[in-house]
């Protein structure tokens, strides 16, 4: 409910500043997850989904969200130093944007120290492409290059393909201010094609515009021209306003070259105002060098020396040696800091592998000795079972000779009294009982025969008639399965020994037995088996 108001609120408030305004639902969704953080935690989320989003839109809202995130943090409980760092990034890209190339280092310095030791290698590869895109702008572009080949190698093992677009799309640019044609076409294709299979748009739209700005070197003006007209319209359906002044600043260069001084004109100028309410000198001074050009091909050679202080001014700001000076410094400065911090690493592992060789020798011992006792208790249990089975056979052995002797005796009695029916010369009960073990013994085997199977059912029903009798007697609905089964309780099989002697399983043997109990009317307190053997 709560989330409904913030839309409506929201919604209206669009509505009330501009109504001809297209609403941007992805913004207003990201500041309705601001309002609703419950924590500092999701709040500090929420501001860098904002500070990314508008990075490429309105990014002078980005260093306010940046602000913010910082004060938060400086309050927090937790771990935050990934959440800082995230907040560095954007900062320093909004620094870079304004031209501020120092301060926009040392805040990737102060991501990427942080990222090292967080072994966040999806950081560190943003970093090496900010770093890298700073030394675009410095025209150090072989250093640039190298920085976004780190890139690269990383993106590429996190198969980060919107990061890969990114980091081929400013390569280019080196290659084309290298005068490197072939290999700058070769990037910003590159580009495209990670774009396409990150089904990332923006990117790739932004990599056509760039492969136009190639095109536009190779004097193919027209096919240059299709590019960036269809750019702008695509770049101000979605507000993105940088993109809005660079192209319009590259539709009038093309327009320079193929002598519309009057359409170059209106286009460098809706670019010059549009960098200048955007306060972005690095495209105001580029607008005011390619006006410059159309007032002098216009022969307004007053406007045009105008210009060209403005361009000389802003260039001196932005592009001075004594930049580039000092960028080298801190360059210097922060190896020496991530070379103390990977030292600082290297011994922390080296602790770790110290405490980890001590446990692996621990537990080599421990293991030793488990091998030695589990080796002993083999042992012993070899012994006592091979005596077992010594018992049993010496058992089984007088058994016989015990069973021979009976029958010995049988025979002869047999001899003496020829007269009695050869059925009441026998020993019943001693046959009975050996041909009942015997049984057992072979039922309980894992595998048997179905024709064995059923001829010691034979010689079961045989042992337990009079139990058959009594039970079918006493409980007439009994199924021929549930006599059976009684049949095997009775002479001591476990439900695993039925199930196996009934081709079936556990559970069925389970669910007979459960209705079983009910068909013989027993109580919850009485069990099955002790009923059965009582009958």
């Amino acid at each position: 409910m709560r989330n409904l108001f913030l839309i409506l609120f929201l919604l209206v408030e669009s509505f009330s500043l501009n109504s001809q305004i297209k609403i941007d639902s992805t913004l207003i969704r990201l500041e309705i997850q601001l309002k609703s953080a419950q924590t500092d935690s999701l709040k500090v989320e929420a501001l860098l989904k904002l500070a990314s989003y508008q990075k490429k839109r309105n990014y002078n809202k980005v260093i306010t969200y940046c602000n913010e995130i910082h004060k938060i943090l400086d309050n927090v409980n937790y771990d935050a130093r990934l959440q800082r760092a995230k907040a560095f990034v954007h900062s320093g890209i909004y620094k870079r944007r304004k031209s501020k190339y120092i301060a926009a280092l040392k805040d990737y310095y102060l991501a990427e120290g942080i990222y090292i030791k967080q072994n966040y290698v999806h950081g560190l590869a943003g970093i090496y492409h900010n770093i890298g895109f700073i030394y675009q702008t410095q025209k150090e572009y072989r250093k640039s290059i190298s920085l976004l080949n780190k890139a690269i190698f990383l993106n590429d093992s996190l198969k980060r393909y919107s990061g890969l677009g990114n980091n081929y799309n400013v390569m280019s640019i080196c290659y084309k201010n290298l005068q490197e044609i072939d290999s700058a076409f070769i990037a910003v294709n590159k580009a495209i094609e990670y774009f396409e299979l990150d089904n990332y748009e923006e990117g790739k739209q932004q990599a056509i515009a760039n492969k136009a700005s190639l095109l536009t070197r190779q004097k193919n003006f027209k096919e240059a021209l299709d590019i960036y007209l269809n750019y702008l319209e695509y770049v101000k359906g979605i507000n993105k306003e940088r993109s809005i002044v660079n192209t319009n600043t590259n539709i009038a260069n093309i327009y320079l070259k193929t002598e519309q001084y009057d359409l170059a004109l209106k286009y460098v100028n809706n670019g010059i105002e549009l960098a200048i309410s955007q306060e972005s000198e690095k495209y105001l001074y580029k607008g005011y060098l390619i006006r410059s050009k159309i007032y002098e091909a216009m022969n307004k050679h007053d406007l045009a020396f105008n210009d060209v202080l403005k361009y000389n001014a802003i260039n001196q700001r932005i592009n001075s040696a004594k930049i580039a000076r000092e960028l080298r410094e801190i360059e210097v400065l922060h190896e020496e800091e991530k070379q103390r911090i990977r030292d600082s690493i290297i011994r922390i592992e080296e602790k770790k592998n110290q405490i980890i060789t001590s446990n692996n020798k621990k537990l080599r011992k421990q293991l030793y000795g488990s091998i030695f006792l589990i080796f002993t208790l083999l042992i012993i249990i070899i012994v006592y079972y091979g005596y077992q089975k010594q018992l049993k056979t010496k058992k089984k052995q007088l058994f016989k000779e015990e069973l021979s002797d009976i029958n010995r005796q049988t025979n002869h009695s047999v001899k003496r009294n020829k007269k009695l029916p050869q059925n009441e010369l026998k020993s019943p009960n001693i046959e009975e009982e050996y041909s009942l073990a015997q049984i057992i013994a072979e039922l309980k085997k894992e595998s048997i025969e179905e024709d064995r199977i059923q001829l010691l059912k034979n010689k079961i029903k045989t042992i337990n008639k009079d139990f058959l009798q009594k039970l079918k007697k006493e409980h007439p609905k009994l199924t021929k399965t549930d006599i059976e089964v009684c049949s095997f309780i009775k002479i001591g099989l476990s439900r695993r020994e039925i199930s196996n002697i009934r081709k079936t399983s556990l559970e069925a043997i389970k669910s007979t037995r459960f209705r079983l109990k009910k068909k013989l009317e027993l109580s919850k307190d009485q069990k099955l088996d002790e009923y059965i053997q009582s009958i």
